[in-house]
């Protein structure tokens, strides 16, 4: 006991700073999340594709960029001329000028500028770089495409959008206000200065130690407080149920009521930090997507000719994919994305994916598995309808017969496997969808009651922590 004791309170005065911190930046991060640029309004600001100038075919670009085998290829603009961008399942990216064949090299300042003045239409202030990394491009999502340049804008916003040098897209755009905002938000809340995240597995260790000590130490306080109360040991009731005096008394109390939601909170934001530690990955690992295509892009684009490419529409993004060992394009704008299906050598015809087609693609990917049944989930569908990370919209969901109860989902506009959720996933979005951020049935999607709850309960963890802070300070001071 007296070593639990001690380490709780010197634990605590070390932890509780990082309590209170992380309650209000969690309030301030539900209402000023994380800056991103959408989909929508990269390919509604983007140029479209000028196929009149293609005069390389999708076979020809595969034979140039050489190399392994590639998960992605895409066809956009980049200052006025098409390129084809090749992703590689290594988290390589190539870029071929679509007219020229030739490599694109890394963009220069002058046309990063350019690219991000036609795209805001907005004159530049000034341009930075290029560089790796930057407050608000440091999400391993933008790995693929470092380095960037910073272009500042001239408005009243401070606005700032950040220009891939690999294939001149600008893929992140962020305001003074949402920077000031996210600096004691997302930033504080997530532990995510650049010099620490940068580093993932450095900032993932660090995030995910310090939050498990903070839930040792919780639940280290917890038991302390129900053990010290008065008449838990047959000690006579007085005044009050707690033989502490001031700050302390107000800790040990409040403790009481607070300390479970602290640890709900607690427990709940060091699974966020899971990675695989305990629970199963939401996504399919690369043999699976491999088989559930059939075929490789080398593959797929022997039918699509150049004649074909140019048959398409007018559009900001094209795409090149396989299924179930056919081959589909996808292009895409602001409003609406349209899939095609080579017709004959020249034509691209419009189709839809069917059902049939994804579960024998599935059968491919998970071979010893059999298909029970599929199902489109609801907007009322508990595992697909989330605060955070919800399916789309056109999504069919395959159940598998395992041991591990696997459900796939796969987007029927895109013909992607957008997520694996199995029995130790779906237990994951209870313990860390459910109570990090109360995303419970009936109560999530009813707004305000959902804010109201979720500010009380809040701002009562956070004041719980300042009497923890309050404490370690005089603690401190006094020895």
């Amino acid at each position: 006991m007296h070593f639990l004791t001690l380490a709780h309170r010197w634990m605590g005065v070390v932890l509780c700073l990082f309590f209170a911190c992380w309650f209000i930046s969690g309030a301030i991060l539900i209402y000023h999340p994380f800056p991103s640029l959408s989909q929508a309004d990269r390919l509604g600001r983007s140029s479209h594709v000028d196929l009149s100038k293609i005069t390389v075919s999708p076979k020809e670009a595969v034979q140039i960029a050489g190399g392994n085998e590639f998960d992605r290829l895409r066809l956009i603009d980049l200052e006025g001329r098409p390129v084809y961008v090749f992703h590689g399942f290594d988290n390589d990216i190539r870029t071929i000028d679509a007219k020229s064949g030739e490599f694109v090299v890394l963009l220069q300042k002058k046309v990063a500028g350019k690219i991000a003045e036609i795209f805001s239409e907005i004159a530049v202030l000034n341009v930075e770089g290029p560089l790796d990394y930057d407050q608000w491009i440091v999400p391993n999502r933008y790995d693929l495409y470092r380095p960037f340049y910073r272009v500042s804008l001239k408005d009243k916003d401070e606005t700032v959008l950040y220009v891939s040098a690999r294939t001149g897209e600008v893929l992140q755009k962020t305001e003074w206000s949402e920077r000031a905002w996210n600096y004691i938000g997302a930033v504080t809340h997530w532990i995510y200065p650049t010099v620490l995240r940068k580093n993932w597995v450095l900032w993932d260790q660090v995030v995910w130690w310090l939050s498990f000590s903070g839930v040792v130490t919780t639940i280290a306080g917890l038991w302390l407080g129900i053990i010290r109360l008065r008449g838990f040991t047959g000690e006579k009731i007085k005044d009050t149920v707690s033989p502490f005096n001031g700050w302390l008394q107000a800790h040990h109390i409040m403790g009481l009521f607070a300390g479970l939601f602290v640890l709900t909170w607690i427990f709940s934001g060091w699974l966020s930090m899971d990675h695989g530690r305990f629970f199963s990955k939401p996504s399919p690992n690369p043999d699976q997507i491999k088989k559930f295509r059939s075929i490789s892009i080398t593959q797929a684009v022997e039918n699509i000719s150049l004649e074909a490419l140019k048959s398409l529409g007018s559009f900001s993004e094209g795409e090149i994919f396989a299924m179930g060992g056919k081959t589909f394009v996808i292009t895409r704008n602001a409003k609406e994305q349209k899939l095609f299906e080579p017709f004959n050598s020249n034509f691209l015809s419009p189709v839809k994916i069917k059902d049939n087609e994804v579960i024998n693609a599935i059968k491919e990917a998970w071979p010893s598995s059999k298909i029970q049944s599929t199902e489109r989930p609801g907007e009322s569908d508990i595992y697909g309808n989330l605060r955070e990370g919800s399916l789309p919209s056109n999504t069919l969901r395959v159940v598998l017969a395992d041991s591990l109860q696997t459900w796939v989902h796969i987007d029927m506009d895109s013909g992607q496997i957008v997520s694996v959720m199995d029995r130790s996933r779906r237990q994951y979005r209870w313990l860390f969808n459910g109570l990090h951020s109360l995303d419970f049935p009936g109560l999530a999607n009813h707004r305000p009651a959902w804010d109201v709850l979720i500010l009380l309960l809040l701002g009562l963890g956070f004041l719980f922590c300042i009497t923890g802070v309050v404490i370690g300070m005089k603690r401190l001071f006094n020895n």
